[in-house]
């Protein structure tokens, strides 16, 4: 619905006025990730005009590269994938994975996330990051006031947190705040897990999302959250919101601020204070 609102010339006339113009050349199109497969499939593809389907073309040549690598990657970590693959058998590998019903770990998905960086993405570029941080694309120059940070700290920030704390719970105390192993487990009624023919219903993830038999796959830690932003409107913002407040006031989550113009890092403290940190 996005995409063809998108592509809706009385849309684009509306957004123009509104000081938005989206140049003549641009389409949007929809599309979804597939993180078992690393395959990303466009939507609505008969629709593309035909001066742009070379662009169409190309866009999928390069999806279709950048998941090859991104298999080839994951698969140096995934337990039973042969090594030696060139990334196009990696490729095909990890999409066999998934459809695989006797293999417990079809991927790791989101497990050994430790951080969330939020800025513009040239303070990343370069940098292997190991697949273990979340990154969401902000410019703090362009968001004075934080109206659009004070947005994302209170949604996706959030979620990062759910999930960093499901992972930390999970592999710190498996079978009482995890599911134990999934080798056991019964599925109940269609809503949850139980061990064997009988058992409270389990919380949390399984073993195999954590760990690779002895191997941690997961190592259970508080998400260090960056922001690129100044320390003032960030502040600012976690002063308006409880949640913020439980995160950051309980140490359930680490905050640094780097400052996007003199590129100055600070802690955030438990008191709300800040500190510079002398790199």
């Amino acid at each position: 619905m996005f995409a063809n609102m998108g592509n809706n010339p009385d849309v684009r006339k509306e957004l123009a006025q509104r000081g938005l113009e989206i140049p003549d050349d641009t389409r949007f199109l929809a599309g979804r990730h597939d993180t078992n497969s690393d395959r990303i499939a466009l939507y609505d593809v008969q629709d593309v005009p035909s001066s742009f389907l070379e662009d169409l073309s190309e866009l999928r040549k390069v999806f279709q590269e950048g998941g090859e690598q991104q298999a080839l990657n994951r698969c140096d970590g995934i337990p039973g994938a042969p090594t030696g693959m060139t990334a196009k058998q990696a490729y095909a590998h990890v999409e066999a994975r998934g459809f695989d019903w006797a293999n417990p770990r079809p991927e790791w998905g989101l497990s050994g996330n430790a951080g969330f960086i939020i800025g513009r993405r040239g303070v990343t570029k370069g940098v292997d990051l190991g697949g273990r941080c979340f990154l969401h694309s902000y410019n703090a120059i362009s968001d004075p006031q934080g109206a659009i940070l004070e947005k994302v700290m209170t949604a996706p920030l959030v979620v990062g947190e759910w999930i960093n704390m499901e992972h930390y719970f999970s592999s710190t105390d498996p079978w009482n705040y995890g599911s134990g192993s999934k080798v056991i487990h019964n599925v109940v009624a269609g809503v949850g897990l139980m061990y064997g023919a009988e058992s409270d219903l389990a919380t949390g993830l399984p073993l195999q999302t954590m760990n690779n038999g002895e191997i941690h796959n997961h190592e259970p830690m508080r998400l260090l959250t960056i922001i690129e932003a100044k320390t003032e409107v960030i502040a600012a913002i976690i002063s308006r919101h409880e949640v913020l407040q439980h995160f950051f006031h309980n140490e359930w989550v680490n905050l640094v601020a780097l400052d996007p113009l003199s590129s100055e890092f600070h802690r955030y403290n438990k008191n709300a204070t800040w500190e510079l940190i002398d790199l």
